[in-house]
Parts: structure tokens; sequence; C-alpha cells
């Protein structure tokens, strides 16, 4: 469903994705909304497949990862790297991409070894290339601004 978003659509969406637990009378008072008319219109955003969840951004290092790798894969079955990452909780991203590799992993990682005990198990379904995350900029960019949704 293409839905036509008007400015006080796109100015929800930028405030969710802003801050995703900003009540419906909050939104309402940021644009000038009542409660009732900000959840109608979320609603229909939800049913329209435009908002299509919410989610938590945790901070990886409080839970024991203490850096995060980039894994380029190679593989003749991607049902077999899709096995793989399924059963593994330090997947955080599997693409499929074009190129010379068929598929990019982001790992979270609690120390080398645990790369390597990774890298060791991927090693088994593909090839593998490797990059570790020094830093990371606007890794939640997907955010769109008001004036360019829709």
């Amino acid at each position: 469903m293409n839905l036509e978003l008007d400015a006080h659509d796109r100015k929800i969406l930028a405030l969710l994705q802003e801050n995703a637990r900003y009540s419906y009378s909050e939104i309402g008072r940021r644009i000038h909304l009542t409660s009732p008319a900000v959840a109608e219109r979320i609603k229909r955003l939800e049913e329209s497949g435009v908002i299509q969840g919410y989610s938590v951004r945790l901070n990886l290092r409080a839970l024991g990862y203490s850096f995060e790798a980039l894994v380029q894969v190679t593989v003749e079955s991607h049902e077999a790297l899709d096995a793989w990452a399924a059963t593994r909780p330090e997947v955080l991203a599997l693409h499929a991409t074009t190129g010379n590799h068929c598929a990019l992993l982001r790992l979270a990682l609690k120390n080398p070894e645990h790369l390597q005990a990774c890298l060791s198990s991927l090693g088994k379904i593909g090839k593998t290339s490797t990059a570790m995350v020094l830093s990371s900029h606007w890794e939640h960019r997907s955010r769109l601004p008001a004036d360019q949704l829709g």
C-alpha cells in the first residue's frame, strides 16, 4: 500500500525516529495535534507498513562485547550461511551482497578468541575476509529528515 504522507505524518515519523517512546500527547504538543489525532495517524502508518516496528538500541559493551567485526563471506550455499547466522547470538546483521563476496556479516565479539571461533566455524561453510570495526559514525543514519519522508 502506497500511503500519501502529509506534513503532520512526516513530523510524526521524524519524532518517532528521534525517540520511539514519545507519548501521543508529547508528539501532539510538538506538532499541534490532539493525542487522539496522533494515535490515529500512527495506527494508520503502522497498518500501511510505513512503520514496521519499534526497537531498542543496545550498548554492546555493557553486555560484554568489546568490539565488532565485519566479515565478508563467499559461500556455495546461502541456506547454510543463513542457518549458521540464525544460531549465533553474535550476529548483528547478515546482508546479501554483490561483488566479490556473497554476504556481509556484522558480528559483536567478546574477545579475539571469540572472533577466531566464529571464523573457524564460518570457514567450514565458506571463505571469509574480516575487518575489525575501530569506530562507528552515523550508525543509525537510516533516519530520514521530516522534509524527506514521502
